[in-house]
């Protein structure tokens, strides 16, 4: 079974609270699980300064997760999922390079050991 590593990103509107930022980001993951997917790591970047107004918005809330699959179709159904939510404004997702996956890997091990003498 072959493995793909993908980069997610995506923009949030920026009228959602900090609780509903928080149920946007867990029902994404949910979406994510239930298409054969994992989430390796999330990284909040916050409300940022759009580069043009979309949809009348000039900020957004941005959030990068990089996520495993070994589901072939796992981007266009995250790509029709992203579609249809009110709350996402943008989304880009795109398959990661052997060199990228290595350096991921690397990192994500390195942040487990760091859990693993601080805990």
């Amino acid at each position: 079974m072959r493995e793909y590593y993908y980069e997610m990103v995506y923009i949030l509107r920026p009228t959602m609270t900090d609780e509903e930022i928080e149920k946007g980001i867990e029902r994404v993951n949910s979406y994510v699980e239930r298409y054969n997917g994992k989430v390796l790591k999330i990284d909040r970047w916050g409300k940022r300064q759009l580069a043009y107004p979309i949809n009348d918005y000039e900020k957004g809330y941005y959030v990068l997760e990089y996520i495993y699959t070994t589901d072939r179709d796992f981007v266009k159904n995250m790509e029709n999922f992203f579609r249809i939510n009110e709350d996402v404004i943008r989304f880009l997702v795109f398959r990661l390079k052997p060199s990228e996956v290595k350096k991921l890997k690397e990192s994500l091990s390195k942040e487990k050991e760091g859990v693993a003498v601080n805990g």
